[in-house]
């Protein structure tokens, strides 16, 4: 994977994407060959269900708790490009939506250091804002890019690689997702029916 890539992990439900991910932040391991990063790279994980440790708090003790050497006011500054503004940063986290949530979590990650950004089914739980809220931020975004995601639209606007995964492999396919669409159509067409089996005689 090279810099500034947006790769679109597909495939079936149960085919591995949410493992891969896994392997990716090193909560799991693969039980043969080895995950290898640049050294300087630096990962930041969208999961699909986003949670705090301490919902209790509000929007800017969370964020002065989860970086160091920030401010009130820059925390303040932070929450505010993420729109949270006014008296909006004194709510607590636990009655935020689900679109939110995200938001929030997009804005402790995503700071000059993170040049890896790995989402899960980023577009699910969010409402119309939201959803193009975290469009423009990624558009805004210039590091690399791996996402899962069932939404096609999401992946035909953001992917420019696309891996596909089935039965425990990987095929790479090097292009947007309508190109890749239309190999898989192609090759549908080109692929010999399968024969039907021949009834035994008694």
């Amino acid at each position: 994977v090279r810099g500034g890539e947006r790769i679109a992990l597909i495939g079936d439900n149960g085919t591995g994407k949410s493992t891969l991910i896994k392997m990716l932040m090193e909560e799991e391991y693969p039980d043969e060959g080895k995950i290898k990063f640049g050294p300087s790279v630096r990962i930041a994980y969208l999961p699909q269900i986003v949670t705090f440790d301490v919902p209790e708090r509000n929007l800017v003790d969370t964020m002065l708790y989860s970086k160091r050497n920030i401010t009130p006011q820059s925390a303040r500054n932070r929450l505010a490009a993420f729109h949270f503004t006014g008296e909006d940063v004194f709510k607590s986290v636990s009655v935020l939506s689900g679109g939110e949530l995200s938001r929030l979590k997009l804005c402790i990650l995503m700071d000059e250091e993170v040049n890896l950004l790995i989402l899960d089914e980023p577009t699910n739980h969010l409402d119309i804002d939201s959803r193009e809220w975290l469009e423009d931020a990624l558009e805004d975004y210039e590091g690399t890019l791996i996402f899962v995601s069932h939404d096609r639209y999401f992946v035909n606007k953001f992917a420019t690689r696309v891996w596909e995964l089935e039965n425990g492999h990987i095929r790479d396919f090097p292009c947007g997702y309508e190109k890749y669409r239309s190999i898989k159509e192609k090759e549908a067409i080109a692929a010999p029916a399968p024969e039907k089996p021949k009834k035994e005689r008694k």
